[in-house]
């Protein structure tokens, strides 16, 4: 874990003594301590890093956790009781006058607690710091990704034959996320999207208990939880045979996202690969249909620090993580979204998931 803590210490603008990441209760566990510990298993709720500059990290954690934390490799302490808790965390963060803490993912109770165990000391947000360190993947965590997103790619043909008319949307979430688990999956990555008819008009719908009808597109969004790293994939089905105007939707949104993956590569502004798409669409008779930014980061989390949109200067790194998912959508009547997740190359980009993204009538 050293280069990632190094990593981190270097993207710091005002130079810090340690920085602390603390985590609370689910769901308030910062993914940040396990992107610093290297570990993949465990909640680690109540769980302290202290990393210092020189890339060493020390875990103090319960005696609940402690098994866990013993499989990181570092140091670990364990605290059996508040009293204890108190004394091991002023002594890890005796004679730190710059403490760095992560702002964007911990509570403000945390905040206060690492305040009141070092009164003297300037508590410094370094999220952004830690937010641009975790965007670039190393070899570990791209294994675990790639992954993700094969058994998220391998589910797509499984679901098919499930998908029927009279079956019900939740029906149909419940059967990927069990599909996921099967293949090796920790669970879902997110809220699994499995929404039919007029509901696949809503980007961010979720499941509900319509029954699928003859004629109805079926947009599914979901991703697998493989070691605390997942994938996002969308694919959108049409049941029965497709009319013309759903054709004309679904061959938009797949050359949109064939001219995105044509605009990636390392160095490329972020908002150049959204253009490409958003363009395309407004060129089409669905101008004013894609609704929302290209895509954004994954790794830790389904939305992990950074944004393909308008506007975005974010300057491509070789090995960042992106999901690429231009999409149209015709309010009452329904929407077409194709999602992929990808690794940035110095010459163009690798796909972590690989389902077929024509056209499939059911």
């Amino acid at each position: 874990m050293k280069g990632r803590i190094k990593r981190i210490f270097r993207n710091v603008k005002d130079k810090v003594d340690i920085i602390v990441i603390q985590t609370a209760t689910e769901p308030y566990v910062d993914r940040s301590f396990f992107y610093v510990t290297g570990l993949t298993q465990g909640v680690m709720e109540g769980s302290t890093a202290f990393l210092r500059p020189d890339g060493s990290v020390q875990i103090l954690t319960s005696l609940l956790e402690a098994e866990t934390a013993k499989g990181s490799g570092l140091p670990v302490a364990i605290m059996k009781s508040r009293e204890e808790r108190e004394k091991k965390m002023k002594r890890f963060l005796r004679g730190s006058k710059k403490i760095g803490v992560n702002g964007a993912e911990m509570t403000h109770r945390s905040f206060v607690d690492i305040q009141k165990k070092a009164p003297k000391a300037e508590l410094i947000d370094v999220s952004e710091a830690i937010m641009k360190a975790r965007l670039v993947k190393d070899s570990k965590e791209l294994k675990l990704l790639s992954k993700a997103g094969r058994i998220a790619s391998e589910v797509v043909k499984e679901i098919i034959p499930f998908i029927d008319i009279g079956v019900r949307e939740y029906e149909i979430g419940s059967e990927l996320n069990y599909l996921m688990a099967k293949k090796g999956a920790t669970g879902p990555f997110f809220d699994t999207i499995a929404s039919s008819g007029p509901n696949t008009a809503e980007p961010h719908y979720s499941v509900g208990d319509r029954k699928i009808k003859r004629g109805d597109f079926v947009l599914l969004d979901f991703g697998a939880l493989y070691k605390k790293y997942g994938s996002d994939l969308t694919r959108t089905f049409v049941v029965g045979k497709a009319t013309k105007k759903q054709k004309a939707m679904y061959e938009t949104v797949r050359k949109a996202q064939m001219k995105s993956f044509a605009k990636l590569k390392e160095g490329q502004k972020g908002k150049v690969v959204h253009e490409a798409a958003s363009k395309y669409i407004n060129r089409t008779k669905f101008k004013g249909r894609f609704t929302h930014g290209l895509g954004h980061s994954i790794g830790l989390a389904a939305h992990d620090g950074a944004g393909l949109g308008p506007g975005v200067d974010l300057i491509l790194k070789r090995n960042m993580v992106f999901t690429i998912e231009p999409g149209v959508y015709i309010p009452g009547y329904g929407g077409v979204r194709i999602e992929d997740d990808i690794v940035v190359k110095k010459d163009g980009y690798e796909l972590l998931t690989t389902a077929d993204r024509e056209l499939i009538e059911i």
